[in-house]
């Protein structure tokens, strides 16, 4: 019994923190857990392979730096490579994006830096570049038109990501190009997932993240990946 309270004081002190400041990163956590089991204490499992074309996702990914070359193309490997991961939120193409993302670190490097940007710290910016006029779509597609903002449970959400949306109007162009600029890329917090069981949990309807870029002898750097709502 003790075992179980104090297993359940930690996981509300994390959804407290998860609530209040939108992200909290836990070094070696739980380290007999899984993932899986983590994400379900803390909320509820989001089962990829129930959505429509995506049989094959499994709901723990593994996630590992890849050359461009030996990617498949419409992955972020496959567009980037070992360079930079530009900031995004994950699975913005959805209709509703899943709200948490949780990153467990199997094998860390510390040259390798995940990036975080609290929509607040740019939401002004982001404002007075139209941000609520911006509309995108899919990419590759005619329909499927998807505004940057959207509302779940009377929460004002974000969805960003430049790889697989693309601008529909004026604003979204202007957006695009201060997402992927200088300027908003050294406003985000490095966070170094360097030993095993060292966790990210993220908003991912009001925090953007990427990825530092990674040097040929980093590549053994391993992270799983799984969302909840």
């Amino acid at each position: 019994m003790g075992i179980n309270v104090s297993m359940s004081s930690v996981h509300l002190d994390v959804k407290q923190e998860l609530s209040e400041k939108g992200f909290v990163f836990i070094p070696r956590w739980k380290l007999e857990l899984s993932i899986n089991e983590l994400a379900s204490n803390v909320g509820k499992v989001v089962k990829i392979s129930d959505y429509l074309n995506h049989s094959m996702i499994p709901d723990v990914q593994k996630v590992t730096p890849k050359e461009r070359e030996s990617s498949i193309k419409s992955h972020y490997s496959g567009e980037f490579g070992l360079n930079a991961f530009p900031l995004h939120t994950d699975l913005a193409h959805w209709g509703k994006p899943p709200k948490y993302i949780m990153m467990r670190c199997i094998n860390g490097n510390e040259r390798v830096a995940t990036k975080v940007l609290p929509l607040n710290i740019i939401w002004e910016i982001l404002q007075d570049h139209g941000l609520r006029r911006a509309v995108v779509k899919t990419r590759g597609r005619r329909c499927c038109l998807l505004p940057l903002l959207f509302n779940t449970n009377e929460e004002q959400c974000i969805r960003w990501d430049s790889h697989f949306l693309e601008p529909v109007n004026e604003s979204a162009s202007v957006i695009r190009d201060l997402m992927l600029s200088k300027k908003v890329w050294d406003l985000a917090i490095d966070i170094k997932l360097k030993n095993f069981g060292d966790t990210l949990i993220l908003n991912n309807h009001s925090h953007f993240h990427g990825r530092s870029k990674v040097s040929s002898d980093c590549v053994d750097r391993e992270l799983e990946r799984i969302y909840f709502n």
